[in-house]
């Protein structure tokens, strides 16, 4: 008798487990409009180090198909928005796990097109009942993680961010990047003009 106990309290927790990860993975959602930061830590040329750069993208992801795509444009560099006439799109494709989104993307240039790659996951908060078992729950409203381009084999960290109305979310850090930073109140539209040349990434 205690043995069918001990396997209907396995089974059940496992049940429980699966159908909570089942339910966190229906709820992360990517559709819609998202602003993405990325600051260059690391290139084979200096001038690219520091350097900022944001798009603007729309998201589909639909539960019953496998991959996320999205269409963008770049709109920021250095936190400055770029002219519309200089403003070059983006094509972007992934996958989405329970945790982490992979996104791959070819990025248009003035003079070339290069390619690209996202590693986000959900940022981590603090539960205001801190006695909730876990003790942090996912935003899947701000994803936090790196970025790779093939333009000049650019890395460093990267952000995601959905919008709301075009906005980003209250009370949200603003990214930096060096000594540079990004104002909360600043409108994510855009961003930097292509003329010089970290702008080709």
């Amino acid at each position: 008798m205690m043995d069918f106990i001990k396997y209907i309290s396995v089974a059940f927790t496992a049940l429980s487990l699966a159908f909570t990860g089942w339910l966190q993975y229906e709820k992360f959602r990517l559709d819609g409009e998202w602003h993405i930061d990325t600051c260059t830590e690391e290139a084979d040329f200096r001038r690219y180090e520091g350097l900022h750069l944001a798009w603007r993208v729309f998201l589909s992801d639909d539960p019953l198909s496998a991959p996320v795509v999205g269409d963008g444009e770049k709109i920021q560099e250095a936190f400055k928005p770029i002219p519309a006439t200089a403003r070059f799109p983006v094509r972007l494709v992934g996958t989405k796990e329970i945790n982490s989104v992979t996104l791959t993307g070819r990025f248009e240039g003035s003079r070339r097109a290069s390619t690209g790659r996202f590693e986000f996951a959900p940022s981590l908060s603090k539960r205001l009942f801190s006695g909730y078992i876990p003790f942090y729950q996912r935003n899947v409203d701000v994803l936090d993680g790196r970025f790779a381009f093939t333009a000049g084999n650019a890395r460093g960290p990267a952000r995601a961010v959905r919008l709301t109305d075009g906005r980003m979310p209250e009370g949200l850090v603003a990214f930096t990047c060096g000594d540079s930073a990004a104002t909360e109140t600043s409108p994510p539209e855009t961003d930097t003009p292509d003329a010089s040349p970290p702008a080709q990434l």
